[in-house]
Parts: C-alpha cells; sequence; structure tokens
C-alpha cells in the first residue's frame, strides 16, 4: 500500500466502503422513496406548480429521514439538471452567487429546467460561509429555476428565507419501513441475517434509514456471525476488541480489515481518537510521527464540525482519517518496538471532571481562586479547583495554599473531601496562620486561562502503566 497517501485519496477510500450502498440503493423515483408519504405529495405539489408558486422549497427534517433523496428522485423523474452545493464547499455570498446565481436564470440555448439543490442549507454560518444566507435569500426571490433547500432544523436559517420558501416537513422513518429496507438490502445482496438481528436494528436507527443501512454495511464486512443477542445487550469484552482493533491499525497493512473493525468497535469516533492518539508516540519514529498527526488533526477536524453543526455524518471522514492515515503515514519498526497498547489516561481525567463538576464546592473558594488568579469564576471551578484538590493532599503544599488563598477551615475541608476531614482542615488552618507572617512560605500561583471551548488536552504517561 502506498505510504503516502494523500488526505482526499484516504477520504475516498473511506467514502468507498461507507457509502456505496445509501448510493447504490438511493430511489430513483419518488415512489420509491420510503415514509413520509404526505411530504412526498407535497413535494409532487410543488413541483406540478413551480411556475405559479414559491421557487423555492425547504425540506426539513431529522438526519436520514428521505429529504436528499426526495430531490434527487425528483430530479431524475422529471428529467431535471442538477446543480448541487453541499457542506463540503464554500457557501459564502461570493460562491453563491457566482456559482447558483446564473444557474437560477433562464438557459438562451436550452429549456431544460435546473434544479439547484443546497444541502444543509441551516448550516451556513462562520466566516467561511460570511453572507451566504443573504445571497440565497436574494437567490431565491429572483430565481427562474426551482430551488431545493435541505435542512434538519428550518430555525437555523432567516426569517426573510423562510418567508419566501415553500416549507414541507418530513418525520422520521418508522421502525416496521426501516426493517423492510434492510430486509430487502439483506436479500438483494445475499446476506445470512436473522430477522430478529434486523428488528433490533432498526429499532436502534431511531427512524434514521441512512443509518441503519451504513449499519447494515459494517455487518456484512465482518466474517462474524451476528446474534440478536450481542445487538440486543452489547455483552461483548470491548477491551479485547479494543486492543485488537489497535494492533490491526498500528501492527497491520489490510486498509479494509481496519476500518471494518474500527465500524464494528463499540466506540465513539471521540474515543477512539483519544485510544489512537495515545498509543500514536509509542509505535513511530519522528517522521512518520509527525505525518500521522497531520492525518489525526484533520480527524479532529470533522470531529468538531460534527458537534458544532450535529451533523454526524462528518463521522465517516473522521474514521477515515484517523484509520487511514495512520496506516499511510507509519513506517514499520517492529525490529525496533515490541508493540504495546496502554489504557489511556484520559479516561481517568474525564471521570474526574464528571466527578468534579458534580461536587458541591463552596462559591466563596471559586471567588478566591478567581481573583487571586486573575481568571473568571467558572474558569476557576473546572480547571483550578481540580488540582488544588490534589495538591491539598499534602499537608506542606495545602498550609502554604491556604496562607496564600487566606481560606477558612470550611473551604479546606471541601477541598479536602472526605467524610474525616474536619480534624485535618483544622490542623491545616492552624498550621498556616500560627506562622509569623515575615517567615510565612507563600505559595505563588500564576494561571494563564485559555478559552474553554478550545482546550487542549495532553496526556502524560503515568509510570507503571
Amino acid at each position: 500500500m502506498d505510504r503516502n497517501l494523500s488526505i482526499t485519496e484516504v477520504t475516498y477510500l473511506m467514502q468507498e466502503s461507507s457509502e456505496e450502498w445509501t448510493e447504490k440503493y438511493r430511489p430513483k423515483k419518488l415512489s420509491e422513496v420510503v415514509g413520509n408519504e404526505k411530504a412526498i405529495e407535497d413535494l409532487k405539489s410543488w413541483a406540478d406548480g413551480v411556475a405559479k408558486s414559491k421557487k423555492a422549497v425547504i425540506l426539513h427534517g431529522p438526519p436520514g429521514c428521505g429529504k436528499t433523496s426526495a430531490a434527487y428522485a425528483l430530479a431524475s423523474e422529471r428529467d431535471w439538471e442538477v446543480i448541487e452545493l453541499n457542506a463540503s464547499d464554500q457557501r459564502n455570498a461570493g460562491v453563491i452567487r457566482s456559482i447558483v446565481g446564473p444557474a437560477t436564470t433562464s438557459n438562451t440555448f436550452s429549456k431544460a429546467t435546473r434544479l439547484i439543490i443546497l444541502d444543509e442549507a441551516d448550516n451556513i454560518h462562520g466566516n467561511e460561509d460570511r453572507g451566504g444566507t443573504k445571497a440565497i435569500t436574494e437567490i431565491v426571490k429572483r430565481s427562474t429555476q426551482p430551488i431545493i433547500l435541505i435542512a434538519n432544523d428550518k430555525l437555523g436559517m432567516g426569517k426573510t428565507l423562510l418567508r419566501n420558501c415553500k416549507l414541507i416537513t418530513f418525520q422520521r422513518i418508522k421502525q416496521g419501513t426501516v426493517f423492510r429496507v434492510l430486509n430487502e438490502i439483506s436479500n438483494a445482496e445475499g446476506l445470512d441475517i436473522d430477522d430478529d438481528v434486523l428488528l433490533i436494528m432498526a429499532k436502534n436507527a431511531n427512524g434514521d434509514l441512512r443509518s441503519a443501512i451504513n449499519d447494515l454495511l459494517a455487518i456484512s464486512m465482518s466474517e462474524m456471525k451476528v446474534e440478536a443477542g450481542s445487538i440486543a445487550t452489547g455483552g461483548r469484552d470491548v477491551d479485547e476488541d479494543l486492543f485488537a482493533v489497535l494492533k490491526k491499525i498500528f501492527g497491520g497493512s489490510d486498509l479494509q480489515e481496519a476500518l471494518t473493525s474500527l465500524y464494528g468497535l463499540d466506540k465513539t469516533p471521540e474515543e477512539s481518537i483519544q485510544w489512537i492518539h495515545k498509543n500514536f508516540s509509542f509505535q513511530y519514529n519522528d517522521k512518520s510521527f509527525l505525518q500521522g498527526l497531520q492525518y489525526l488533526s484533520r480527524a479532529d477536524m470533522f470531529l468538531g464540525r460534527a458537534r458544532r453543526r450535529e451533523n454526524f455524518k462528518f463521522w465517516r471522514y473522521t474514521s477515515s482519517l484517523m484509520v487511514c492515515g495512520v496506516l499511510a503515514a507509519k513506517e514499520m519498526q517492529t525490529e525496533k518496538r515490541v508493540p504495546r497498547y496502554f489504557r489511556s489516561p484520559w479516561q481517568r481525567e474525564q471521570r474526574t471532571c464528571e466527578s468534579i463538576k458534580s461536587m458541591p464546592v463552596n462559591e466563596d473558594i471559586t471567588k478566591k481562586i478567581a481573583e487571586y488568579c486573575k481568571v473568571s469564576v467558572s474558569y476557576a471551578r473546572f480547571f483550578v479547583v481540580p488540582f488544588l484538590t490534589i495538591l491539598f493532599h499534602d499537608d506542606k503544599k495545602a498550609t502554604d495554599i491556604t496562607t496564600s488563598l487566606r481560606l477558612e477551615e470550611p473551604q479546606i475541608a471541601s477541598l479536602i473531601g472526605g467524610t474525616d476531614n474536619k480534624e485535618k482542615a483544622k490542623r491545616i488552618y492552624q498550621g498556616a496562620f500560627a506562622i509569623p507572617a515575615k517567615k510565612r512560605s507563600v505559595a505563588k500561583v500564576e494561571v494563564e486561562e485559555v478559552p474553554i471551548k478550545t482546550t487542549v488536552v495532553e496526556t502524560v504517561e503515568v509510570a507503571g502503566e
């Protein structure tokens, strides 16, 4: 395998495996679009009267309910030329006016109808898409060609744009319908999967047919016999599966095998990328390490987009980049290093943060810390207090900090934690304020506040792990 694959090539390889069935079984006619019969009829009516009615329609509803499929089926059925602008493109005012604008006017040399499809129209925001919503609204008002805007949430679109478009609502696909589609695809692909398994998959899809089809694809790529019990209970040895996947990613050379293993792992992409990142430095030399980190950083960017836009189809790019990128970037070093896979400390850190968020912290402490360290109260609570609770295990450090912050006994007890903390708090308090001021060892604490929303977590290997 070429070890210098580009980001585009890696993404393409992943798309070849994960999108094949959603495209292969995409409806060619509106009558083939399952569920949402009323929405389909409304779309037909709009298309029939598009010359007289509003030129633009907004198809809105949850992911995987057939909005995009309906738009393309309409174009295919009526032999309309399609011009698409999706979320992977820049969609600022200039781009929209230059690409979509000319397409919305009549063609002098042809009478063919053009259908402009703008996917994820509710996610036009930020510097990259500056002015995009306003440009779309202007184009919708003067368009002579039909326009379909696709959105998960219509509230993410401007009020003026909503007023100038017809709204058609798509609902989640019913469980029985999802099961029927999965069964048809399973039969068409010659898969040996029990109906009980398909029923559970249909239920777990929560009305998202696209995700259900991708789940079926993942199962079909596995040589293991999938039983209903394993899906219903998730009863498998996660640790064993995890380290087997890590071994295939870092020690193997089979791209498809590594991707298939990751798809079957009971971990979210956020968890998977943490595990890969933690073990990364133990496998590669400096050159391949830096090259691999480029892929991981791009994967992390797509994770951020998925969270911000609540569009989890970006997860497929993340999986591609974190797995295929590592395989493409690495230089095998079996003669120098024995493969070792480490349990990541970020899990402990995450549990610690969750417990800190839920534990009762004396508000006077956070205010004192914020004032002393020149940071916000929320920053003090979630980023400084956790370190103080650790430092307070050492009596000398606890005494110095108590002196610096001039803490009271109840505040000291709160930082110590536990049930029998009053005696220790009293001892620390007396030790702090019984020392003459001029001989007092003051703990100088300097904290530089960083934006919470862009916090970077660094993992540190603990001896003995």
